[in-house]
């Protein structure tokens, strides 16, 4: 397994334990989900997950490895990965429209 396709693979464990609400865009239906290109649907729930573990504080040491282990959504790229998206589907407005949905939701 490659390293992108293990990091995926955490994060949706991750965010399987979310309740529903900090999970990527509500707004978006399964089908529209389905509709983005993958690397776009990891963008969101990547996004989804830095915003819910940002200022998160480890009051024990189950909880500290939890932190610890959002590292791996490289929560410090988010930004350039969102921009770097936005260059590549640009003209797609179904990924314009998912991707200013994540940036305005809240975590």
């Amino acid at each position: 397994m490659t390293r992108s396709w293990t990091a995926a693979l955490f994060t949706a464990l991750m965010l399987a334990h979310l309740p529903a609400p900090t999970r990527a865009d509500p707004a978006l239906s399964p089908a529209e989900r389905k509709s983005l290109p993958a690397e776009v649907v990891t963008y969101l729930d990547r996004h989804m997950g830095c915003n819910h573990w940002s200022g998160e504080e480890a009051y024990d040491a189950a909880r500290g490895r939890q932190i610890a282990a959002v590292k791996t959504l490289r929560c410090d790229a988010i930004e350039a990965d969102e921009k770097r998206l936005r260059q590549r589907y640009g003209r797609d407005p179904a990924v314009r429209k998912a991707l200013d949905a994540a940036a305005h939701a809240e975590g």
